[in-house]
């Protein structure tokens, strides 16, 4: 406050409020679509958070929607030429838009087409002689090793 005449004061202005421009709103909105926090648009903007949040509800709410709008229309039209790129867009789009994938089926069968045989052997230990069981349990001891490693 200054001091005028005697005995009055005079009161200066404050701040201004703040007053988003067109030129801001896009700026905003490019901003947040491309992914930027909050804090990070406040910053560049010199603004508060809160102030951010109270004046740009609607391109903080809607800019990725609004880019990724932006950038598929782009996509699509790319797609659709016959320019540089367009066959690369274009199988971009259909395996992201239209599902297709580019995947190998590979399915293994028995003979003839039919059920895979699974054979399985028991073995009686109580008819080996002690050299064939020792050599069995070593053999079973080393799958064991085998197995725990490949954990």
């Amino acid at each position: 406050m200054e001091q005028g005449k005697v005995g009055t004061i005079k009161k200066t202005s404050g701040r201004k409020p703040y007053e988003p421009t067109d030129k801001d709103r896009k700026q905003v909105l490019a901003m947040s679509g491309i992914g930027l926090t909050h804090d990070q648009i406040a910053k560049i903007m010199g603004i508060s958070d809160e102030t951010l949040r109270k004046y740009y509800p609607d391109e903080l709410d809607t800019g990725v929607s609004r880019m990724n709008a932006m950038v598929g229309q782009n996509l699509y039209s790319i797609a659709t030429s016959q320019g540089q790129g367009s066959v690369a867009a274009a199988i971009f789009w259909m395996k992201t838009r239209a599902k297709w994938r580019e995947t190998d089926r590979t399915e293994i069968t028995g003979a003839n087409g039919g059920a895979i045989q699974i054979e399985s052997q028991t073995i009686d230990a109580s008819k080996l002689d002690a050299s064939q069981r020792q050599v069995l349990r070593e053999a079973l001891i080393a799958a064991k090793d085998k197995m725990a490693d490949a954990d």
